[in-house]
């Protein structure tokens, strides 16, 4: 009985970091989706900052709920499943797309949005009319949300599981 109540508590932990995790990329997947429709260059600016600030709390949760994650597998004896496998697949997925796709096109908006000390705009209104308009925003946005809804199937129906 003890060894399924620790396990209860590992698994706490975990969905206590994926809870956290989701509530502080919320503020980037809302702020991504407002830039959207923003056409202002002060406002996307302070939209980016918005989003940027939740980062560290997002990196810190996404660490909790990964090594919580990993003890509540090891202690739920689901080391050698293939679900919980394929959920750490779809992770890593998840964190390669975002940081090979998200970060470098926010980075972008981020320098279009830019005003030289002269005044003038980096990148034209037609330039940061297409950076904004292309749709990496709502890529990224399903692509996380079938990634969540993916590993959270796999949690809770654990097909591929050894007996």
């Amino acid at each position: 009985m003890l060894a399924l109540s620790s396990y209860n508590w590992w698994k706490f932990l975990h969905v206590s970091g994926v809870i956290s995790f989701v509530m502080f990329h919320g503020v980037s997947v809302v702020a991504a989706l407002r830039v959207r429709k923003e056409r202002d260059r002060a406002r996307i600016a302070t939209l980016l900052q918005f989003s940027g600030s939740s980062i560290r709390g997002m990196y810190v949760s996404l660490g909790w709920l990964i090594a919580f994650g990993v003890v509540a597998g090891i202690q739920g004896g689901f080391w050698n499943d293939g679900w919980f496998w394929i959920a750490i697949g779809l992770l890593v997925a998840s964190v390669g797309e975002m940081s090979l796709v998200a970060r470098p096109y926010y980075q972008r908006v981020k320098e279009a949005v830019e005003v030289r000390p002269s005044g003038v705009p980096r990148r034209s209104d037609e330039e940061l009319e297409e950076i904004l308009t292309a749709r990496v925003a709502v890529w990224n946005l399903l692509f996380g949300a079938g990634v969540l809804v993916a590993i959270t199937w796999l949690m809770i129906f654990k097909p591929f599981q050894v007996f």
